[in-house]
């Protein structure tokens, strides 16, 4: 009964009532929406980061060297020479394994990745599948086969057996390269990250392309190394002998991502504050509107107690009233904040190497329990200010 009498006196007015939960939900969606992207941005370079434990190339930007290698962003670095990759093979104390990469072409602005067959091998730990399986047709196996991911297939409208042209350099409207055609021998399911945009061949395809006339007896030179060391001690044993040198560098990826989050983290430090004030801000209208509104109904609740409905049942229904306003605020708040996360999510995933996961951010659920806790909290307010306005008019009449 008493709830009843609780919602029909919230709706007497609509529109105030309306206002009130769009205010309420609007503060909340914004900081939901913040919450959440840095949570899904964060999740989504890390997940990108798990198969590249170490990477070995030349001297340079650590960011640059990550960016393009793992995100298949920003220009590739110089090469170094494939003996590299040897030398770490027989390095078997330190190396488990040890996958060139070569850079610098592209399909339509799509980065052509020249590798060798064991990168179909790789998992991002023991406990997960291989990080590149295919949804349909093979591994490559010889010189101008393509294994392409599953972006490319859609956005090219690639399939099994057709044919295509790689351009020079990473833009879209790059010089071609006319002399041969590569076919699309597999399609990657899904990846979850970048690779999503790759197109990956054997090495020996960009050796030929570039090579202008001169000897492939030998192999080429390679523009990043995959490593996977033996363990995790060994992991920085081996970072420890690319200190001094010139000639190539070591990364951890994960934590030149960290880095690169830190600095972009920035941005979200700033809203994150004015999300909270103005959570603040709207918890503040909607317990000054609740108290104003209950100043008006005493009349309301004089009658009330008049029929013997109790002090006690009275504080009851001003709780819950305001309650209702930041509780409901609260939630559809959150359910904009977390819908226009996925749409901007769907969007960048389509758009960008990030692939922002779909899915619901502990952080965001949390800043939306606390503030229906905090309401809760705040919403005796009124009641203490009823409490004592009732109290006023009634030492003036007697």
């Amino acid at each position: 009964m008493i709830r009843k009498i609780a919602w029909q006196q919230l709706w007497s007015k609509p529109l105030t009532t309306s206002l009130l939960l769009l205010v309420m939900a609007l503060a909340v969606a914004l900081s939901v929406l913040v919450v959440s992207l840095g949570s899904g941005l964060q999740r989504g370079l890390i997940a990108a980061t798990e198969p590249f434990t170490l990477l070995v190339g030349s001297p340079g930007s650590s960011q640059q060297f990550v960016l393009n290698t793992v995100f298949l962003q920003d220009k590739p670095l110089a090469n170094i020479s494939y003996q590299e990759v040897t030398q770490l093979r027989a390095n078997s104390k330190l190396v488990k394994q040890a996958i060139p990469l070569a850079f610098g072409d592209s399909v339509k602005g799509y980065r052509l990745v020249g590798t060798e067959p064991e990168i179909f091998t790789v998992r991002a730990d023991n406990t997960k599948p291989e990080w590149l399986r295919l949804s349909s047709g093979r591994p490559f196996q010889t010189p101008f086969e393509a294994v392409i991911g599953q972006d490319v297939a859609k956005q090219l409208g690639l399939n099994l057996g057709d044919t295509f042209k790689s351009t020079h350099g990473t833009l879209a409207k790059g010089k071609e390269h006319p002399e041969e055609s590569f076919t699309v021998v597999g399609i990657l399911a899904d990846t979850g990250g970048p690779y999503n945009q790759a197109i990956l061949t054997p090495i020996e395809s960009i050796w030929q392309l570039h090579a202008h006339g001169k000897d492939l007896s030998e192999k080429g030179d390679v523009t990043a190394i995959m490593v996977e060391p033996v363990g995790f001690g060994q992991a920085y044993t081996l970072a420890a002998q690319f200190v001094k040198r010139k000639d190539a560098q070591l990364v951890f990826p994960a934590q030149v991502i960290t880095q690169l989050f830190n600095l972009m983290g920035r941005g979200e430090k700033v809203w994150q504050p004015i999300g909270y004030l103005l959570i603040g801000l709207a918890m503040a209208v909607v317990l000054v509107t609740a108290y104003l509104a209950t100043v008006n109904r005493l009349r309301d609740y004089a009658i009330l107690k008049a029929l013997g409905t109790t002090q006690k049942q009275l504080y009851s229904i001003l709780i819950q009233q305001t309650s209702y306003v930041i509780g409901l605020g609260a939630l559809f708040g959150w359910l904009m904040g977390f819908g226009a996360y996925i749409g901007l999510a769907h969007a960048l995933n389509t758009s960008s190497a990030v692939i922002m996961p779909l899915a619901i951010s502990s952080a965001s659920v949390q800043l939306t329990l606390l503030c229906i806790v905090v309401g809760l909290a705040v919403s005796l307010l009124p009641v203490y200010a009823f409490h004592r306005k009732a109290k006023q008019l009634h030492d003036v009449m007697n």
